[in-house]
This record gives C-alpha cells, structure tokens and sequence, in this order.
C-alpha cells in the first residue's frame, strides 16, 4: 500500500504519494494573522501634500485580503461566517417609539409607521440601509472592525444626507497622534499590498473612544475645547464601528482567527486535498502488468532491431501502446490476447504478459473521523453549533427540533452586541439630524416556536417577552 512522505522545508509541508508524480502542499499559515509590520508607513493621500502615518496590516499589509481568501477555500469556515452574517442581520429593523405610561409608569414601545416620521424613512430609504447593515454584519463577523462614512451638506446647520459604508479590506488608520492621542485619519484604498499606494482617499476619523460626542462637537452641538460651539469646515467623517479586544490599539484581532495560529485551519484544509489526491492517484492505477523479461529479446528479433537506441524506442512504444489499451473508460470491454506456453516438466503456464486488477479495498473513506473532529473544533472556536449550519457531529448524528431551536435562540441572544453596533449609524443620524428624541432602532429577528402554535416560525419584534402573547 502507498505511504505518505512528508517533508517540512521552511513554512511549508509536502505530501507525497510514492510513485506518484503529484505533490501534495500543505500551507502552513500560523502567522497570516500576525501584525509583523508595527512601523507605520509614509503616504501621501489623494490632494494632500503632507504624508499620513498609516499602520499596516500584517505580512505585505495584505492580511485581510488573505484571510478572505483562507475563508473562501475552507467549507466550515466560510459556511460559519455565512451563518453569522445571516444572524447578525436578522430580518431587518424597526423603528420604534419609547415612552412611559402616565398611569401604569410602565415602559411602552410602539413602532412607527413611514407615514408619521417620512423624514427617518425616507433616510433609511435613500441610504439603502439594509445594504449598509449587511456590510457592517459582514466585517463585523470576520474582522470586528468596520467603517462607515458621514457625508454631511453645506446647510447650516448641517445635515447629515448619506451614509456610506467602507470595506474593511480597503481601510486602514493612521497612527496615534502625539498630541491628540488618538488616530485622526482613515486612509481607502485597494492598492496596500503595494507598499506605497497612490490612490488612497484620507479622511477625518471621529474619535473611537467616544464617536458621537466628537461629530457633535465638529458639528457645533457641543462646546469644543475653547468652549465654543463651531462648526468645523470637513463635511464628511469616518465611523470605526468596532468589537474591541484587549491589548489592540488600532484593529481589533478576532478570538476566531486561533484557527489559523493554531494549526486547525491547515489540517481542515489539507483533508480534502489528501483525499483528492490518493483518490485520483488509486483510481489512476487500474491494472499491474507483468513482462517476461525474455519477451523482449522476442520483441526484437521479430523486428530485426540489434541498435540499442532503437531497442529503447521500441520498449516505450510497446509500453505506450499497453497503457493506452488498459486506460480510459472506451477501451472498456475490450480483449487483449497473447501467447502462453505450457511447461510440462515444471508444471506452470509460461506466460509472456500477465495483466492483474489492482483491488482498491478503500477509496475514499480515510481520514472520517479526523474530519468531524477539526469541523468540530472549527466551529467550537467559531462560536457556531454545527448541528444549526447542516453538520451532525458526533455519536448520535442527529439532534431534536426542541434543541436545534434553542441552539438557534441562544445564537440570536450571542449576536445581540453585533446587532445593535449596525445600528449605531441611525443613532449618530437621530442626534445630528434632531430626530425625535423618544425615537429608537431594533433588529428584528425570527423567533422560531413549537410545532402546536401553527406556523413553527413569528417575527419577534422585542416589544413583547417572547414569552408573552400578542
């Protein structure tokens, strides 16, 4: 039976089959999540003259277009951060109207339709803000780091007209300044990987620590440090909407990226491209062929040929031709005949060529076990259930409609924090715009039930316990 060689020469392990001609590489990418380049870089922004710090990001400043790149060729991972893009959006939002009963003194919420507040509809319209939610839930969900831009008229005061969001992949921020204490620019563009990109766009970032406060104060709602309340001259900001984690200064490192240092990842990956390999390798060879090695001397002389080159030639011509009968699926049903002679002292049929079917005991199912085991790790570390994305790890196989709703419950419940930082435009447009202040935003999400109410699905809305009736 084949074995496996395997080497490790620098980052990389190599695979392979003996006798075979394929090599199988296994990538090691422990350190693609590794911010090696701290030093930030010089870059002079699209109509500016002076040069901006940008920090990078990782090997050749590329680290998140790698990191998209892992998740697309990985199924458990790129289906996991499907699923909590999906639980992240919900089913969209809702506006509604928060007050306190004069009576009761209980909290009463009361969605709005469009036809009392046209101006919020028709700003989450012309925005196309579901589309702006589902960016946000995207980088969110990959990178906990995502940006959106405020662009703002020339009416005074201001309006805040557009939101835009940024990809993630593209931004990067500057370094802290000495004086401020806090990095004041965005920098867009495509080109990072680059070194130096000519094509970045700067733009003013609003404070991380405290956002709505800063774009109150540049918008004259509140004092600045001169104690006046002016309007800056920018008109539009950039928004870092974030899920901080300890000890990161400028990007947040998601906990699922141990994945990658981990070695998980690798091992995920290098399954199926095993599999792939000794597959098509065993299936490749069908037939082992047996040659009398006097049957070329025969050969030969049957075509008078005494050079040894053309003795050579003869021999791969006489192999092609073998391989080319035994293979391919139209040569099936086919018969090959030649000679045998039947040695009567000895005993045994004296044959020239014996052709014999290579028996294939296992093809296919190496490495099943292993398999449910990284999935699992991978979505423990995900902080996905498999049983909720498809995946029936384990002894059992299977589990109930009472457990996968409650996994999915809990789920929804885990992804609260992510929801409501979507949401966080719309409360910087409520303060700038003076929307009502007895205004608020929610998500919306599908609140599965038990079979004995009907439908085995409802809207929950959050302005009801999803206990009590409506």
């Amino acid at each position: 039976m084949n074995k496996i060689e395997v080497n490790k020469p620098g980052y990389s392990t190599y695979a392979v089959l003996n006798g075979g001609k394929e090599i199988i590489k296994f990538s090691d990418n422990s350190d693609i999540v590794t911010d090696k380049e701290s030093k930030a870089m010089p870059v002079v922004p699209k109509g500016k003259t002076q040069e901006i710090m940008f920090v990078p990001r990782g090997r050749n400043n590329n680290m998140m277009y790698d990191i998209m790149k892992k998740i697309g060729h990985n199924v458990t991972v790129g289906s996991n951060i499907e699923f909590k893009n999906k639980v992240i959006f919900g089913d969209g939002i809702m506006v509604y109207r928060k007050y306190r009963d004069k009576d009761t003194r209980e909290i009463i919420k009361e969605e709005v339709l469009p036809e009392e507040e046209p101006d919020i509809f028709e700003f989450i319209e012309n925005n196309n803000y579901s589309h702006i939610r589902h960016e946000i839930a995207n980088d969110l969900a990959i990178f906990l780091d995502s940006y959106v831009e405020y662009l703002f008229d020339n009416n005074n005061p201001p309006r805040l007209v557009q939101i835009k969001s940024k990809e993630a992949t593209c931004s990067r921020i500057s370094e802290i300044d000495d004086t401020t204490g806090k990095s004041e620019w965005h920098g867009y563009s495509a080109e990072w990987h680059k070194g130096m990109p000519e094509d970045v766009i700067a733009t003013k970032l609003l404070d991380r620590q405290i956002p709505l406060r800063d774009l109150k104060v540049r918008m004259g709602k509140l004092p600045n440090k001169a104690g006046k309340q002016e309007i800056v001259k920018d008109r539009n900001f950039i928004h870092n909407i974030r899920i901080n984690t300890p000890g990161r200064f400028y990007y947040s490192r998601p906990y699922w990226w141990s994945v990658f240092a981990s070695g998980w990842y690798d091992f995920s990956s290098a399954i199926p491209v095993y599999k792939k390999a000794l597959i098509k390798n065993q299936m490749t060879l069908r037939y082992i062929i047996y040659i009398k090695d006097l049957f070329w001397e025969k050969l030969y002389k049957s075509q008078d040929i005494t050079d040894d080159k053309k003795k050579a030639e003869c021999r791969e011509a006489f192999l092609k031709e073998m391989n080319d009968f035994l293979a391919g699926e139209e040569n099936a049903g086919k018969a090959f005949v030649t000679e045998f002679r039947y040695d009567k002292i000895k005993g045994f049929e004296d044959k020239d060529i014996i052709i014999e079917p290579l028996k294939n005991e296992k093809i296919g199912g190496e490495y099943i076990e292993d398999s449910e085991e990284v999935s699992n790790i991978l979505c423990y570390a995900m902080g996905v259930h498999p049983s909720i994305i498809g995946a029936s790890p384990g002894k059992g196989k299977s589990i109930n409609g009472t457990e996968a709703r409650e996994l999915f419950i809990i789920e929804q419940a885990l992804m609260k924090m992510y929801q409501e930082a979507t949401l966080e435009p719309l409360y910087f447009a409520k303060a700038v715009n003076d929307w009502p202040k007895d205004i608020y935003f929610s998500v919306t999400n599908c609140q599965l039930t038990t079979l004995d109410k009907g439908t085995g699905a409802q809207k929950n809305t959050g302005l009801t316990p999803e206990t009590e009736e409506k």
